[in-house]
C-alpha cells in the first residue's frame, strides 16, 4: 500500500513538474517574442529619427523653401533704415479689396519638360 502510494505520488509529482516545465517554457517564449518585438520597434524608431534629421536638416529646409515658396532673401534696396520713413494711410482711407492677394503670392508653375517627365517616371534618357 505505502508502494501504491508512493507511486502515486510520484506521478502526480511528476505530472506537476511537467505541467510547470510547460508553463515555463510558455513565459519564456513570450518573453523571447517581447524582446524581439522591442528590437524591431527600437531599429524603426532609429530609422524615423534618421528620416526626422534629414527632413528638418536647415540645408534640406532651404532648398525646399526655395523650390516651393519661391522665396527669396531681401535685397538691401528693400531693407528700410528707419520704418517711420513709411508713409501713414490717410485717416479714412479704405483698402482695396478688389485685389486678389492670392493670385500675386502663388508661386510661378513651371510646366515639366520632357527631362522632367522622365526622370519623375524613373526612365532614363
Amino acid at each position: 500500500m505505502v508502494t501504491g502510494l508512493a507511486v502515486i505520488t510520484a506521478m502526480a509529482s511528476g505530472a506537476a513538474v511537467l505541467q510547470l516545465k510547460l508553463a515555463v517554457q510558455d513565459k519564456t517564449d513570450n518573453v523571447r517574442k517581447i524582446v524581439q518585438d522591442i528590437q524591431v520597434d527600437e531599429r524603426a524608431i532609429r530609422l524615423l529619427e534618421a528620416e526626422l534629421a534629414y527632413q528638418t536638416s536647415p540645408n534640406r529646409l532651404q532648398e525646399q523653401s526655395n523650390r516651393f515658396l519661391a522665396l527669396m532673401a531681401p535685397k538691401a534696396s528693400q531693407v528700410l533704415a528707419d520704418p517711420s520713413s513709411i508713409p501713414e494711410r490717410p485717416a479714412g482711407a479704405r483698402v482695396d479689396s478688389s485685389i486678389d492677394l492670392t493670385v500675386a503670392l502663388e508661386p510661378e508653375v513651371k510646366k515639366p519638360t520632357k527631362k522632367r517627365l522622365y526622370k519623375r517616371k524613373g526612365a532614363q534618357l
